[in-house]
């Protein structure tokens, strides 16, 4: 999801001091993770009402349901745009101040986005209050266990497997992969549950669309309401020293997307060990 960026300059820079500072902790436990159906939900406390949280690292902001926000009194702001994986551009409030807890990690961060996301819950089958973005991210070392269902904060995290550099782009942070023998840029982002995403300029630099190689239509979508994606099947991608095989995908044409975007269905074979401020993941192939 991406915020119009005027929006969020008067806060920016106050919003990453107040999350590096959180993230210099003592150790935490690991606090329990769901996966439904290759989302991620964690446990979360905002303004002191606990509530079930989607996780996103493809975020830039942690976002609260606009229901939900009016429940706790959580009103004003500044008016901002968001745009999602969705066809079009939805209004959103942007409110500082609103203190959020998440993985026994306390997040101060000055500006959170008001947004209806009626849209992901629907798409879900379930009401989603609230989504963790990269604040969560940016304030800590995590250990990430999708298979187990856990993540873990704190500095002394030793991370194995191989080490990825981290590139920011238009907020998100992106890692390098391999997509049928050419270098990319992905998102890494584990708040896309489906499959794969090859932005459409890549695609099209590839040739991906008109190869000979089967297409389909299905129905897609997140933040911006439902859309129609073309997917295909990727013959190769590396990632963190592995390759993978015959990859479902499907063409994002959003016209800032990525070359790629990565989600749980392959991070998920992964331990993962993030550190932003390091502008490092680590990923540890588990099968």
């Amino acid at each position: 999801m991406t915020l119009d960026r005027r929006a969020l300059l008067a806060g920016g820079a106050a919003a990453m001091t107040a999350a590096l500072t959180a993230g210099a902790q003592a150790e935490i436990a690991p606090t329990r993770l769901r996966i439904v159906n290759d989302r991620v939900f964690v446990d979360a406390v905002v303004n002191g009402r606990p509530t079930v949280a989607l996780l996103d690292s493809g975020a830039e902001v942690t976002v609260l349901d606009r229901a939900f926000a009016e429940r706790l009194g959580i009103t004003g702001g500044s008016a901002a745009t968001a745009r999602g994986t969705g066809e079009a551009t939805t209004d959103a409030r942007l409110v500082r101040g609103v203190e959020v807890i998440v993985a026994g990690v306390r997040l101060r961060s000055p500006t959170v986005a008001v947004i209806d996301l009626a849209d992901i819950s629907r798409q879900l089958h379930d009401r989603i209050d609230v989504l963790i973005g990269r604040d969560l991210f940016d304030a800590a070392r995590l250990a990430i266990d999708l298979r187990a269902g856990s993540v873990r904060a704190g500095p002394s995290i030793v991370p194995a497997g191989v080490r990825l550099r981290l590139v920011p782009m238009r907020g998100v942070e992106t890692i390098p992969v391999l997509i049928e023998g050419s270098p990319a840029q992905a998102d890494f982002d584990l708040g896309n549950g489906g499959s794969v995403l090859i932005g459409a300029a890549f695609a099209n630099r590839h040739r991906m669309l008109d190869d000979g190689r089967t297409l389909a239509t299905i129905p897609g979508g997140g933040i911006g309401g439902a859309t129609l994606q073309t997917t295909l099947v990727l013959r190769t991608l590396d990632l963190g020293g592995r390759r993978f095989h015959d990859v479902p995908a499907a063409i994002d044409t959003n016209p800032t997307a990525a070359d790629a975007n990565i989600g749980v269905r392959l991070l998920k074979r992964f331990g993962i060990v993030t550190d932003f401020a390091a502008r490092s993941v680590w990923l540890d192939y588990r099968g």
